[in-house]
């Protein structure tokens, strides 16, 4: 690993591994928009997820800037799955003109749909031909922005790309809509902000990607692999406990175990995941044992060669320890694989 790899790879933590107890870092306008107006690859998008209590899980997504569509162009997305296994899903092109995001706050409105945060309470709706959500999402745990929140920056060439969690865990509360039908939900959720002024693609090739919520506990993590062979994985992790960051770290490792070939794409993917992390005085261990694929996906083709997308329903196990309080605890949780 030469020292433009460490610095631009590593760039959460100026160019090394490092761990931060009790970070105070994030600011409000950190979710509000990057834009890149002279970028031709400049992407952004801002993500909700939640679960919850009578079984129902949900997935939005207001995608500024699509950077995996060819042309980019401004789009939202919806997925709804129901407690039996069944999905709904939705898709929508947003004309440029209607999509519009502040830059000093979360506010983004793009069609009929829109997000906007207060206070730190997030106000969500959405609706695509009559499957739609309704939801607010009130935080339990600070918002976390690993060091400087940039995945990956370069100096010399311009090139960044940042992610911001302004909602690691969150209590959610709303309807969804099926077509004639309303169903009212409670339950845990979550929300990240990603952009850049280049496609990904070009410095990463796959990430694991992943948020657990327990009654103490809220984990996020990821994995993300350098395309340069040699360079330094980015491996963002937060640990909060009792509505506390306690680590925002870098210093993750993962293994994999269990490969399977998914057969809708013909793509591998490993079944089981094998995370440790020792740093700052925590001690963190966790098996995750994928029990579903729930979506698998090959993306539209906007490089000469396809990329694909994976979520997963998954078990856990975790063995933590925060100076010297060990505790093991055991759930269910929602990751992701995307293969670049």
């Amino acid at each position: 690993m030469d020292d433009k790899d460490a610095t631009t790879h590593l760039a959460m933590f100026g160019g090394k591994l490092d761990a931060k107890r009790n970070p105070k870092n994030y600011q409000r306008r950190d979710d509000g928009s990057h834009i890149f107006h002279n970028a031709k690859e400049y992407y952004e998008w801002w993500y909700f997820d939640a679960a919850f209590t009578n079984g129902y899980h949900a997935v939005a997504v207001f995608h500024y800037r699509n950077i995996f569509l060819k042309p980019m162009q401004p789009s939202i997305q919806l997925f709804i799955y129901r407690p039996d296994g069944t999905k709904k899903e939705r898709y929508a092109l947003i004309a440029p003109e209607a999509a519009t995001a502040a830059p000093d706050y979360c506010d983004v409105r793009m069609g009929d749909a829109w997000v906007k945060e207060s206070g730190g309470v997030y106000e969500l709706y959405m609706n695509i031909k009559g499957i739609g959500a309704r939801l607010t999402f009130t935080g339990k745990t600070p918002p976390w922005k690993p060091g400087t929140g940039f995945n990956y920056k370069d100096e010399d060439e311009g090139l960044i790309a940042g992610w911001v969690v302004p909602v690691p865990e969150a209590h959610v509360t709303g309807e969804l809509h099926l077509n004639d039908q309303t169903v009212a939900v409670s339950g845990s959720g979550y929300h990240d902000h990603n952009w850049g002024n280049y496609h990904c693609c070009r410095t990463f090739s796959f990430w694991y990607w992943g948020r657990i919520h327990h009654p103490r506990y809220a984990i996020d993590y990821a994995w993300v692999a350098p395309r340069k062979e040699g360079a330094p994985v980015h491996a963002p992790l937060m640990i909060a406990r009792d509505g506390e960051i306690v680590l925002s770290t870098n210093m993750l490792h993962v293994s994999f175990e269990n490969e399977q070939k998914d057969e809708a794409t013909g793509r591998c993917y490993a079944r089981r995941l094998l995370l440790s992390a020792y740093a700052a005085g925590v001690e963190l261990e966790i098996r995750i044992t994928t029990r579903e694929v729930i979506e698998s996906n090959q993306l539209p083709m906007v490089t000469d060669w396809p990329h694909y997308y994976f979520r997963f329903l998954a078990d856990y196990e975790m063995d933590i320890s925060v100076d010297g309080d060990r505790e093991s605890v055991a759930g269910q949780l929602l990751h992701e694989l995307m293969q670049l």
